[in-house]
């Protein structure tokens, strides 16, 4: 079976889109559709369906995603292990980030690239769980994370970000730079979804507080919304409230609390040389302290 064929499937199933596949491969849409057809017969069952929304995986295709997105990633593993041997610092990395993590991701890329300057990035973006997902089925080759959700993959810590209690600017507080959470008890609290805010979940356990969930969005800009428009508060990550600060008060907690933020692969002796070089780069990288990058 082609190699090619199995990278314009995963090209379809990570954009939705036939369309997006021919420009990416500079190819016509009938081309991709000629491909995806001839996969299909070797296999043996059809694999997208097409409709209003956009292009989804059918439940074979689910069924054949993980296997193909391995295959894809051992022949890049293969690839990059062959050029390295051949004295040739090329190669391809894939990352998983969260949105938060976004803001140090340039400088990031921008320092690993003056040394081998021949490496590209593919960087995907969702949430924790998302990323989770992309790490096991070979999606990426690494992925960022809060240790509070780490599910058992190899994780070395990189930085830690201090959780900030959020809420709207007229809400009497004791202190105007602290807060005890256990004073929230009777407020309504902005709850994200399980993937997003782990930690603030953490916290919520290990004080034992039990406060009534007014609402669960998805992305913190909206969650500061509902804070802003007196909803209840919210807990958050300092690094989280990048450009997000205006309208609200943000308190430190007390007792200090902080997500724990690492980087992860799936199987740190699977690792290509070129991806082990990355891993190793952004472990020992020296980023900047989250309260000198965005001071509260």
């Amino acid at each position: 079976m082609d190699i090619l064929a199995y990278r314009i499937f995963l090209t379809i199933e990570k954009y939705r889109s036939f369309q997006k596949a021919a420009e990416l491969y500079h190819v016509t849409p009938p081309a991709i559709s000629h491909t995806v057809k001839e996969l299909e017969k070797e296999l043996g069952s059809s694999l997208f369906i097409r409709n209003k929304s956009g292009v989804l995986l059918t439940s074979f295709g689910e069924s054949v995603l993980p296997l193909i997105s391995e295959i894809v990633y051992k022949e890049d593993a293969l690839q990059q292990h062959v050029s390295e041997m051949h004295g040739l610092s090329k190669g391809h990395i894939r990352l998983g980030i969260f949105n938060s993590m976004c803001h140090y991701l340039p400088a990031l890329i921008g320092d690993f690239q003056k040394i081998y300057p021949h490496i590209t990035f593919e960087i995907y973006q969702g949430s924790y769980e998302d990323i989770i997902d992309w790490l096991k089925t070979g999606t990426v080759d690494i992925g960022f994370l809060s240790q509070t959700i780490n599910p058992g993959f190899s994780f070395y810590k990189i930085f830690a970000d201090p959780l900030m209690c959020i809420l709207r600017c007229d809400t009497p507080t004791a202190s105007p730079d602290e807060i005890h959470l256990s004073d929230l008890k009777n407020m309504p609290f902005i709850m994200q979804r399980e993937s997003c805010d782990a930690d603030a979940r953490r916290i919520m356990t290990k004080l034992n507080l039990d406060v009534h969930t007014a609402c669960h969005v998805v992305d913190d800009m909206t969650t500061v919304e509902m804070v802003k428009n007196g909803f209840g508060f919210a807990i958050m990550p300092l690094l989280t409230m990048y450009q997000l600060k205006q309208g609200i008060k943000m308190l430190r907690i007390v007792p200090y609390e902080e997500r724990v933020i690492g980087v992860a692969v799936r199987d740190e002796s699977a690792l290509s040389p070129v991806v082990s070089k990355c891993f190793s780069f952004i472990r020992t990288y020296r980023f900047p302290a989250v309260t000198d990058t965005f001071p509260a």
